[in-house]
């Protein structure tokens, strides 16, 4: 058994993205970087969605938290997707190839409860997982203990930066500016991401900490 982070990948990405893989399968000769920075592009705010808009949507957070996660989500769709069209949209096929291997790594299939859908998924350390689950179950349940979320958080944030930011960023052949550009970026990210964090968590009513709580249950899943 092996656990991850997942959730569920949109129609258009999901399409897209097979469409793209299949066509580094196969050879082709058509440029695809057009295919790709969109792919990528998708890729980014899917992920930004999901760990923050939707967070804010699902959990009713207050008017001030929910334009601070807005405010910070829009900083990292625009400084992420201005780099993947700065950078990748100037790439050959070659070039771009150990990238679509890195989309197939994290574009998974799986089924659940039936239902076969394709995620967006990274594996978890085995003891995170189980300890991440454990507070969020309490949480669920209508248990507050906002000193273990919050340590949790601080090492889900950084597996998440890790593997959507920093790994993807390591396959490309980034110039002096453009490595600049991406270290800014990850800092201003991994900084925002912690104080986002620790900002809303002891300020959410006991309420929006159980939607909080079942919003990320439901992405660690086991299969």
């Amino acid at each position: 058994m092996t656990t991850y982070f997942a959730f569920r990948a949109s129609d258009e990405l999901s399409r897209s993205s097979l469409t793209l893989m299949e066509n580094f399968e196969r050879g082709a000769k058509e440029p695809q970087n057009t295919l790709f920075v969109k792919v990528a592009q998708l890729f980014a705010d899917e992920i930004v969605d999901t760990l923050l808009l939707n967070l804010v949507r699902s959990s009713g957070s207050g008017a001030s938290n929910a334009q601070r996660l807005e405010s910070f989500a829009g900083i990292i769709k625009s400084t992420v997707n201005g780099l993947i069209k700065q950078v990748l949209g100037k790439m050959s096929n070659d070039e771009l190839s150990p990238l679509s291997g890195y989309i197939r790594e994290h574009r998974r299939s799986f089924t659940l409860n039936g239902e076969a859908c394709d995620y967006i998924a990274y594996e978890t350390p085995a003891d995170f997982h189980a300890r991440f689950r454990a507070v969020l179950e309490k949480g669920a349940r209508g248990e507050r203990d906002n000193a273990e979320l919050l340590s949790c958080m601080d090492q889900f944030h950084e597996l998440s930066l890790s593997t959507f930011y920093d790994k993807s960023l390591s396959l490309v052949k980034l110039g002096f500016i453009g490595r600049k550009l991406a270290e800014v970026g990850g800092s201003a990210i991994r900084k925002g991401a912690l104080s986002t964090s620790r900002h809303s968590v002891p300020n959410m009513t006991d309420e929006e900490y159980r939607r909080f709580s079942e919003y990320f249950l439901g992405m660690l899943i086991t299969v």
